[in-house]
């Protein structure tokens, strides 16, 4: 199995959170490499994607006690 770019994979879960709205979490997150076919990374490793997107203006990070979600910037749920 080869591995798979951080580049590659962050463009990836940009790509899907234009196209699906909802919430997204680090398990809807490596379900989505998953089916990609790429080998699951750690949770830590989808972690740090969300929150990279999020930093990168594209998620809105919503916190609860004991849940973190994120949705599209634009409202999209």
């Amino acid at each position: 199995m080869s591995t798979v770019s951080e580049t590659k994979r962050r463009q990836l879960l940009a790509a899907a959170v234009v196209r699906q709205p909802g919430e997204w979490t680090t398990r809807r997150v490596l379900r989505l490499y998953r089916s990609a076919g790429w080998p699951a990374p750690l949770s830590r490793t989808a972690r740090r994607d969300l929150a990279r997107l999020h930093r990168d203006g594209l998620l809105v990070l919503h916190e609860t006690p004991g849940r973190r979600y994120y949705t599209r910037k634009d409202g999209s749920r």
